[in-house]
């Protein structure tokens, strides 16, 4: 049986984790709205794209003491059933192929469990929204239970940023403007770490065989079947002529498909998945990488290379014909 992606963040240093079927985007924490009434784990709303989403606390919901948000936690914008809602946690740690076979259906207590390894996965988010107050959520033994402290001095400064952050997140909805963001994963290859808009991925998986095809060009590792179709997997490294740096582990695939031409490529580990605003990227410095212009966007966060996927997914050497639709 398939093991489904989830992705993975923290809460108060506790490795927590969701399916990745259920998220539809990350956003860095925006100042948050007063509610009326009371909802458990309840922490206020959000203005999204002109849309008000519900914020749930997930240090509330695991019963851990609350703080005041942070310019560094991130809010994860999911899709329990039948509404919309975001939950505010400490960050994103990446994507993975989840390590234990969910139950099919809600237990006790409702929607979460503990795994061995210390990851409380949330895998069924309707019915752990839902639970009553006196749910208890099993954590990792010797676990603090007092959010941190900050001064007032920080405490003015994060409510300027998430101030601020909240006007561009909800700017987008405003007189039927198109959202100035773009949703990125970023990974890890080489020593280097690569963004991707996420418009353009289909899914992540853990690479487990792969068939060399006599031929190809040599960026083309082999063919692999995902859910019953054949794709190319593809070697950025070789591809680009990037220098093998330092220790990897290409047992990553990120798909890749514009809706004509799908295709996998390799990647050591998947680092974050989060939006920005689109424009403008920084210019990538001549001589910072040996990638070809075109297959460029620019630069975030002075070191993250944003590549094109469009004009990867273009390239017609990129796929082995037969993979083609």
């Amino acid at each position: 049986m398939d093991r489904p992606h989830l992705l993975y963040f923290t809460v108060e240093g506790i490795p927590c984790a969701l399916p990745l079927a259920n998220i539809r985007q990350v956003v860095g924490m925006v100042e948050l709205r007063p509610e009326t009434g009371k909802r458990r784990g309840g922490a206020g709303t959000m203005n999204l794209h002109g849309r008000t989403v519900p914020v749930y606390s997930l240090r509330s919901l695991l019963g851990l003491a609350d703080r005041p948000p942070l310019p560094s936690d991130v809010l994860i914008i999911a899709y329990p059933p039948g509404e919309c809602v975001a939950l505010w946690a400490d960050g994103v740690r990446g994507v993975q192929e989840s390590p234990v076979e969910l139950p099919p259906g809600a237990a006790t207590p409702p929607g979460a469990l503990l795994t061995e390894e210390g990851v409380i996965i949330i895998y069924d988010l309707g019915a752990f929204l839902a639970a009553e107050e006196t749910a208890q959520y099993p954590l990792p033994p010797g676990m603090a239970e007092t959010g941190r402290p900050i001064s007032s001095h920080d405490a003015k400064r994060a409510d300027a940023i998430l101030a601020d952050r909240a006007r561009a997140v909800a700017r987008a909805g405003e007189g039927g403007r198109e959202t100035p963001f773009s949703e990125l994963l970023t990974f890890r290859l080489a020593d280097q770490e690569y963004a991707i808009k996420t418009q353009y991925i289909r899914e992540v998986f853990i690479m487990q065989e792969v068939t060399p095809v006599p031929g190809v060009p040599d960026f083309i590792v082999g063919i692999s079947a995902v859910r019953g179709e054949i794709i190319s997997i593809v070697d950025l490294r070789a591809l680009f002529s990037i220098p093998k740096q330092g220790l990897t582990d290409l047992n990553r695939v990120i798909v890749l498909t514009d809706g004509t031409v799908t295709f996998g490529i390799l990647a050591d580990y998947i680092t974050d998945i989060y939006i920005r605003p689109t424009d403008p990227f920084t210019p990538v410095e001549p001589g910072t990488t040996p990638i070809e212009q075109r297959y460029l966007l620019g630069v975030i966060d002075g070191t993250v290379i944003v590549l094109d996927a469009a004009a990867i997914l273009a390239d017609p050497g990129m796929v082995i014909d037969q993979t083609r639709k």
